[in-house]
């Protein structure tokens, strides 16, 4: 017990430290949740809860959208814990509405801009999902999936789980190429497809798929790939 209280000794400060030099980006997915979770565990080391959770869930986002008795099914995630997390995830919808309230997504122009703010500057490859009202306004954003330098997955499940909960009408895909040509690939055309198909299965429509370098933005709509599958 001693030797495992010495190799943790300054383990919190550590994080806080390496947060409020480098900011977020800098930690991992198990380390944000170990961060979070320090509210709900004054003493005991939350690394080994935070592995636990995103074994189970995949990401941050996949605890963050785990129901409350699904939380508790993780071993040492007590009630206090399982509550927080569940309060964080409608403290953040509750934000994400007020900060995308004026948002409007309603051209290629738009989408395209907003997201290569979003992205620029990545090092490594990332997808995230926008969601949208009937009239185009964001209602939603998320990161979906974080890949190498080169390769990135779009999860179908998270995708159409998180499409349900927003009650959005539309959905956008983007995705950043850090280091690459401002070109879909072979693989991201047939994820393209299987979202849409996926979606349309539920009754919402995808309005495109952006892709973004540090340069500039792609819109795989305005540039006719797929053209059968927009709406």
């Amino acid at each position: 017990m001693a030797d495992e209280q010495n190799i943790h000794k300054g383990h919190r400060q550590r994080l806080l430290k390496r947060y409020l030099d480098h900011g977020i980006d800098s930690l991992e997915e198990h380390e944000i949740l170990e961060i979070f979770l320090f509210t709900a565990y004054s003493r005991r080391n939350t690394n080994d809860i935070s592995h636990k959770l995103i074994d189970k869930f995949g990401s941050v986002s996949g605890v963050l959208s785990a129901g409350f008795d699904e939380l508790r099914e993780v071993d040492d995630v007590g009630v206090t814990a399982a509550a927080l997390i569940s309060f964080m995830k409608d403290f953040a919808a509750r934000y994400a509405a007020e900060e995308y309230s004026a948002i409007k997504l309603d051209s290629s122009e738009s989408l395209r801009e907003f997201c290569y703010n979003l992205m620029k500057g990545k090092r490594n490859e990332e997808a995230h999902v926008l969601f949208l009202d009937k009239s185009l306004n964001l209602i939603g954003e998320t990161e979906i999936a974080r890949g190498g330098h080169d390769s990135v997955e779009f999860d179908l499940r998270l995708i159409v789980m998180r499409a349900i909960r927003t009650q959005c009408s539309n959905v956008a895909l983007a995705h950043c190429h850090p280091d690459g040509i401002l070109l879909p690939s072979s693989a991201d055309i047939a994820a393209t497809r299987r979202v849409a198909q996926a979606l349309r299965n539920i009754g919402i429509n995808l309005v495109d798929h952006i892709i973004v370098n540090n340069e500039s933005s792609y819109s795989m709509r305005c540039a006719n790939v797929l053209a059968d599958i927009w709406i």
